[in-house]
């Protein structure tokens, strides 16, 4: 029982996420899950993996992903993890976590014309939001607004 024990907190500490492939997208050559379109700038990029397939779904418009993760929930299915690209640096971020820009999209351009893009830092997002008209809203607020 002790060695069992062992082994499980050993499968614990080294945690599930060093077997997690981490998200990668090749601009020019990626296609978006939703829309097909190439994938070209990862300002307003992200990707979604479900549980139990080793590898991720990409896209090229934060809106094709809320689209897609609202499916995909509705569908029963699991989302281990949601990953968008922060506007200002381009760094990929948790996308649970992150500050959203919901703006006119003639105003604020995305590739879907979604006008919305995420920032990791709260503050940068009620700037850009100013400047763009838009309002400031948490990954639930965006996912409501594309069922």
């Amino acid at each position: 029982m002790v060695a069992l024990g062992a082994v499980t907190a050993l499968q614990l500490m080294s945690g599930r996420d060093s077997e997690r492939p981490k998200l990668s997208i090749r601009l020019g050559e990626d296609r978006c899950r939703r829309c097909g379109m190439i994938v070209s700038r990862l300002e307003f990029a992200g990707g979604i993996l479900l549980r139990g397939r080793g590898s991720w779904y990409v896209y090229d418009d934060i809106g094709c992903l809320a689209y897609d993760y609202n499916e995909f929930v509705s569908k029963g299915m699991e989302v281990e993890e949601v990953r968008v690209f922060d506007f200002a640096t381009k760094e990929d971020i948790d996308a649970r976590a992150a500050h959203y820009v919901i703006a006119d999209p003639r105003r604020l351009w995305t590739p879907m014309s979604y006008g919305v893009v995420a920032l990791r830092k709260k503050e940068e997002a009620e700037e850009l939001a100013k400047r763009y008209g838009g309002e400031v809203g948490d990954f639930w607020s965006v996912l409501s607004k594309f069922k």
